[in-house]
């Protein structure tokens, strides 16, 4: 392979041309592609090169940096393919390694007759293999906290290569958005496969009558839309516990949000809702169609059908059969648990409920379902320890509880166009919340407690008696009270995170 390096414009897009890399780094020289790796450990650490090198010798580098090649056959490296060739050459590393690009810095640097003028494509992965450094081109390396790294890097620049201190800054924005990243990372893979897999089904309903195919377009609408918590929570799961496979996943993290469809439906019947996600619920897209027993008739019908996809998604996942059982076995809970609480959420708007009431449907239909069994089961798929379990248990109670509490504020202070739902929704369906609990609680005026009492779950009630009882809410100290047990529920989880895993990443996920 010929050292030919790949020239590229200010936008970092390839011109066309190619040049000697000698002849790229002399005078001015010529704006080509380069890139940085950063490698981390399970522990923390990063991985820094004690760098020998004809422009920066006797500096520290990130792990390795090197060119994308113009290969002889007319081909140009990939900045994967770069890099695997890089840590083979500098530390002997022949195993693949999955790499994530964070992000990318532009520098021109002259230094007398030569000039670093690059491109430079900052990737980060994970490796706790053997290195067998090559003396050639390092003086030596070391292991370093993240953190120890990028404070020095930024008070002692001058120690480090110019690219590095660039490439330091991107993964600072890199890690303080960790969460944002891996999802949008998960969602690249989850939303195709899902869109495959309602196309298929789709297809095979075709054999019978047009309203069964009609039916999954219906239900493959409603599941694209929606966060994607679950069944990226099942993929954060599974990578606590080390798993990296994500294709092995994929089926159970589709199960998940097969489920969460199937309580939607059913429940926007139960709670007589109009809107879901800015969009006609299920019920009331067949009662324009049929009528209102006619709509609720086939929402809990395309409930029921999605229900059992869910479980024929699981029975068909490529997995060990002892694994499938333990899923199984946790899917059940997750599907009993959240019609327990769905039972004792439609009892409680009969009779009078008190706080620990409350706060038991939050566990069951919130803690348990959103946060604690996606996790669970993820971590499950890649043999999860006793410990690991219990600590994703403490932490998914305490976060879904947040969770809920602060779904419970956006119910009633929030904005249609967030809510995606009228505004009113909440207190013309009486909505048993611990905000409005603690409201009743702690409201002094005998007058705002019964108005409160009038007010909510009256389905005559409107903008003007919200605003009131926002009033009401805010005077009596519930919206603070539930603001502070928030934040509290969220320190006891960040207190469980790191008994939940020793991979750095992981923990950066969980704690944002």
């Amino acid at each position: 392979m010929d050292q030919t390096v790949i020239l590229v414009d200010k936008e970092g897009k390839h011109t066309g041309e190619y040049v000697e890399k000698d002849l790229a780094h002399t005078g001015r020289g010529k704006r080509h592609l380069a890139i940085s790796v950063l490698l981390y450990n399970r522990r923390g650490q990063v991985l820094l090169q004690h760098r020998k090198h004809k422009i920066h010798n006797d500096i520290w580098d990130f792990t390795g940096s090197t060119h994308h090649l113009h290969r002889d056959d007319g081909t140009d490296e990939t900045s994967e393919e770069a890099t695997h060739r890089c840590l083979k050459r500098e530390y002997g590393i022949n195993e693949k390694i999955d790499l994530r690009v964070i992000g990318a810095v532009d520098y021109y640097a002259p230094y007398g007759e030569y000039c670093e003028n690059e491109h430079d494509i900052i990737l980060v992965g994970e490796y706790n293999g053997k290195l067998k450094p090559n003396k050639e081109v390092s003086y030596d390396y070391k292991w370093v906290e993240k953190n120890v790294f990028l404070k020095d890097i930024e008070k002692n620049p001058k120690k480090y290569a110019p690219w590095a201190v660039l490439g330091a800054k991107e993964l600072e924005k890199y890690k303080s958005n960790l969460f944002r990243q891996e999802l949008g990372q998960f969602l690249k893979v989850f939303e195709p496969y899902s869109r495959r897999y309602f196309d298929e089904k789709i297809r095979q309903a075709a054999k019978y009558p047009k309203l069964i195919s009609q039916l999954y377009k219906d239900l493959s609408d409603f599941t694209s839309g929606g966060k994607k918590l679950r069944p990226f929570l099942v993929w954060i799961g599974y990578k606590v516990a080390g798993g990296r496979d994500i294709q092995r996943i994929l089926p159970i993290a589709l199960a998940f949000e097969i489920i969460n469809s199937y309580f939607l439906i059913h429940d926007d019947v139960i709670d007589k809702s109009e809107l879901r996600r800015k969009k006609l619920t299920i019920h009331k897209i067949y009662e324009k169609i049929g009528g209102a027993d006619y709509g609720k008739n086939m929402a809990i019908i395309l409930g029921d059908i999605a229900c059992s996809e869910a479980i024929g998604l699981i029975s068909k996942a490529k997995i060990e059969n002892v694994t499938k059982l333990k899923v199984i076995d946790e899917i059940t809970k997750v599907l009993l648990n959240t019609i327990y609480g769905e039972v004792l959420d439609v009892e409680y708007s009969r009779i009078e409920a008190t706080f620990e009431d409350i706060k038991q449907v939050n566990i069951l239909k919130t803690a348990i379902y959103s946060v604690v069994e996606p996790l669970k089961v993820g971590g499950l798929m890649a043999k999860l320890s006793l410990s690991q379990v219990q600590a994703i248990e403490k932490f998914g109670l305490s976060l879904g509880l947040a969770y809920q509490l602060r779904d419970d504020i956006l119910g009633l202070f929030g904005e249609e166009k967030v809510l995606g739902k009228p505004i009113t929704s909440d207190m013309c369906e009486g909505k048993n919340t611990l905000l409005i609990q603690k409201a009743k609680e702690f409201v002094k005026g005998m007058d705002d407690k019964k108005y409160l009492e009038q007010v909510w779950g009256s389905d005559k009630a409107g903008l003007k008696e919200l605003l009131k009882v926002r009033k009401i809410v805010k005077k009596s100290g519930s919206l603070e009270w539930t603001m502070a047990e928030i934040d509290k529920l969220i320190g006891e989880a960040k207190e469980y995170v790191q008994d939940i895993s020793n991979i750095s990443e992981a923990r950066q996920i969980l704690l944002q």
